[in-house]
């Protein structure tokens, strides 16, 4: 292959540089009018009545919206996951609250004005009257009898449980030479994209049409569930993604804005535009990971673990149409992860609280699960003196086991956990860093190295959804002068999964790059297709491209072998020539097999072969399992990217403020399509693992307020805070692509979580230091300090 394999260079990198993208708030139209949105300032409140009069009459405003007319005039948002079908509780979600709001941020009304000043002016003269009632803002407290009901109709607060055993626990413990215990938590997070949520809504009366700009993910399910929120054909609605100024996973619709700003467009019958504050991005944009876990496991001399318990308590706020809450499932999915541990016993509670719901962030749960077996990991390393990369090595899936069966159901497709610690290991200097830490201890400094695991699942597919499928379309097309349009039902949130498709193209096709053009984030132009999340769109998209343009090639072929008098099995094409395999100056070039294709459809290289050079192909990802019924299992990810983390921190005893001196990963993402996006990619995921680690939680005291909601308060990792990050591939392929491609979207995010905690611990190898608790801010990591100087059991 010329192209898969090589760092080329985003496609679209000149005009993002040069200031030339198009984003949402770009888009100005004649008419245009501007929304904003009233949200509860109470985490719980009943709304007895709501009086706009004043608002409606502020000089330039068109229209105020209230929950009323929404119920009446409009659907509720359709729900992404089948809650039903998964044993979950649902909820009927309206673009605005009806006659309750169930967490601070959640949109009660909305004015439409002639400009954004007139709309948030009005906000203010919006008189609601609200009846305050009890919240609950704790997971644990929420499953407790008698604890305040989100949704009084469910009559618990438990919106979907599992419990899995597998193999005998009970006799692992009994026969165990040792046990660990304890509780572990991830903290409150979310994304925070350079570019918040936003939209713009047209409609055409007389066309009975509605053009839809988002700053969207999944442009096709959207318009989708636009049509049956708004009671239109989906064929009336045309959703277009311009640039997207990051994505994240929270960008998946639908949101309660996104239904409510197209309204709005069709019934002022003006074009309506709404740009979310930053302040409503914390507030309502979607959160994630706030779990907590219990552990046990049971251990032999050698450490081997023969046996775990594992309890995952998930606060997913209140419940909505968002896939959010299905992180909460990924997370107990995926457990144990990486390891082959005979005998368990997993349990889930995915547990709802009058907070922000979860939306989809990148990692989606998988991050926690590392993060519990990480902390396992090191804890039975720290019992049995056993060094924590050996009690890995034990534990580790062997290579020669894939496609591996765990608890949940889940098919492990591939991988080398060994090979990929080892590499990671050799790379930090494992071996010699006992030295460096003695020198650093004679110079006063307290250094020390730490370990993170990572098991990153990507394709999601569920059944009954309009949105996470394991499917996806790409339609290739040579033009008469042999120039190639792609376009693919994937979108890029800024991520470069256009070039990688593009790069797959032009090796199937065997054109050169430069006469490929990617086209994305239209509905009307791009076949149907499924998006931008769980990594899918080299691993899917990719893939449909590969068909569509081999597809494309073979036609070709054949023209060339009449043109060439060869065979089309003697042929090769590549640089934008075709060549008799051999002979190489016995060759046609792509273009004059496109001129001959096009202006002699009726000429004798054209005999029994059909007009045009157009394919559309669509690829179904296998290892799947949809029917467990017949097939003994329920599956939702095809792909399964692994990697491994080694860090050296520096750590202020006196202070508790960590500094991150190097960090080096070795990834597995199968076939990578081009490791220069791959590695920018994982550049990023890194970043966010390490805010998530270090710095990043969403506060709320007891009575479910927020107490973040700027950046002053809510701390992200900038240049200065990043260590320069040295990456290493290992490339084991998955059987269920064509290209062996397994995806690295959202790769990075989970290995800085134990790495981090596994670091800072061996910073100070005299304490016994446990670190439970993210994000490690310099006063949790002081206070754990001096806990283990008094000798204070971890709780």
């Amino acid at each position: 292959m010329t192209y898969v394999g090589q760092g080329v260079p985003s496609l679209t990198n000149t005009k993002l540089v040069a200031g030339r993208g198009r984003f949402v708030d770009d888009i100005q139209l004649p008419g245009m009018t501007h929304a904003a949105v009233l949200r509860s300032p109470f985490a719980h409140a009943r709304i007895r009545s709501i009086d706009v009069s004043a608002a409606q009459a502020l000089p330039g405003v068109l229209y105020v919206l209230t929950g009323r007319e929404v119920a009446g005039a409009m659907n509720p948002i359709p729900e992404t996951y089948d809650t039903a079908a998964v044993g979950a509780k649902g909820v009927r979600w309206y673009a605005l609250c009806v006659d309750r709001a169930r967490y601070v941020g959640e949109a009660v009304a909305a004015v439409v004005a002639e400009d954004r000043f007139a709309a948030y002016a009005a906000l203010d003269l919006i008189d609601v009257d609200y009846e305050e009632l009890p919240v609950v803002a704790d997971s644990e407290r929420a499953m407790e009898d008698g604890a305040p009901l989100v949704e009084p109709d469910w009559g618990d607060n438990i919106m979907a449980s599992r419990d899995i055993v597998l193999g005998d626990p009970d006799a692992a413990f009994a026969d165990a030479d040792g046990t660990v215990s304890g509780v572990v938590r991830s903290a409150r997070i979310t994304g925070t994209a350079i570019e918040p949520r936003g939209c713009v809504a047209v409609y055409d009366a007389y066309e009975d049409t509605l053009t839809f700009w988002d700053s969207t993910q999944n442009p096709h399910p959207l318009r989708n569930y636009l049509a049956e929120t708004l009671g239109m054909p989906d064929t009336s609605i045309r959703v277009v993604q311009p640039h997207v100024g990051g994505g994240f996973g929270l960008k998946i619709p639908t949101f309660q804005e996104e239904p409510l700003v197209a309204y709005l467009a069709r019934k002022l019958r003006r074009p309506v535009k709404w740009i979310e504050e930053r302040s409503e991005n914390f507030w309502t944009g979607g959160h994630a990971r706030d779990t907590r876990f219990h552990y046990d496991a049971a251990y032999l001399a050698d450490g081997t673990v023969t046996g775990i318990r594992l309890k995952v308590i998930a606060d997913v706020g209140a419940p909505t149409a968002l896939c959010g809450w299905g992180m909460s499932f990924v997370t107990w999915y995926c457990l144990p992860c990486v390891y082959k541990i005979p005998n368990s016993e997993t349990r889930l509670r995915s547990v709802v609280t009058n907070k922000c719901p979860w939306n989809a962030y990148r990692g989606y749960g998988k991050d926690a699960a590392s993060f519990l077996m990480d902390r396992i990991m090191d804890h039975i390393a720290r019992e049995t003196g056993i060094d924590r990369a050996e009690v890995r090595f034990r534990n580790f899936i062997p290579p020669d086991e894939f496609p591996y069966p765990q608890v949940s159901g889940a098919m492990l497709d591939s991988g080398d956990y060994a090979k990929a610690l080892q590499t990671v290991l050799e790379m930090i200097d494992y071996e010699g860093f006992s030295a460096l830490q003695e020198q650093a201890r004679a110079e006063g400094r307290r250094i020390g190295l730490g370990i993170g695991q990572e098991l990153i699942p990507e394709g999601c597919s569920m059944p009954g959804s309009l949105l996470l499928n394991g499917c996806d379309g790409t339609e290739v097309r040579v033009s008469p002068t042999g120039e190639v349009t792609v376009l693919t039902g994937v979108t890029s949130p800024g991520s470069g999964n256009e070039t990688g498709i593009a790069q797959i193209v032009a090796d199937a096709l065997g054109c050169t790059l430069d006469r490929i053009r990617v086209v994305q984030g239209d509905t009307e132009a791009c076949p149907w297709g499924f998006g931008n999340y769980s990594a899918r769109s080299v691993i899917i998209g990719g893939s449909a491209a590969h068909l569509a343009a081999t597809e494309g090639k073979e036609k070709m072929l054949k023209v060339a072998a009449n043109m060439l008098e060869a065979s089309p099995t003697d042929l090769e094409a590549s640089g934008g020539r075709i060549v008799v395999r051999g002979t190489p100056d016995r060759s046609v070039t792509h273009d004059e097999v496109a001129h001959e294709v096009y202006r002699n459809p009726h000429g004798p290289n054209m005999e029994g072969i059909e007009p045009a050079l157009e394919a559309q192909r669509h690829f179904k990802i296998d290892n799947v399992y949809h029917q467990p019924e017949k097939q003994g299992r329920f599956s939702a990810y095809p792909s399964w990217p692994n990697g491994v983390a080694a860090c050296i921190v520096e750590v202020d005893e006196e202070t508790g403020y960590v500094e991150v001196l190097r960090y080096c990963m070795v990834h597995d993402a199968g076939r990578i399509v081009n490791p220069l996006l791959a590695e920018a990619n994982l550049q990023g995921g890194i970043a966010q693992g390490l805010g998530a680690a270090l710095y990043e939680q969403i506060a709320y005291d007891d009575d479910a307020q927020p107490l973040t909601a700027t950046f002053m308060d809510y701390t992200i990792p900038t240049a200065m805070e990043v260590p320069e990050i040295e990456l290493g591939h290992q490339e084991t392929l998955t059987p269920f692509t064509p290209l062996g491609t397994k995806g690295v979207g959202e790769s990075g995010v989970g290995a800085p979580l134990g790495a981090l905690c596994s670091a800072i611990e061996n910073a100070l190898p005299e304490l016994d230091l446990r670190l439970t608790e993210l994000p490690l801010t310099p006063s949790r990591v002081w206070a754990a300090i001096q806990r283990a100087r008094e000798g204070v059991p971890v709780g």
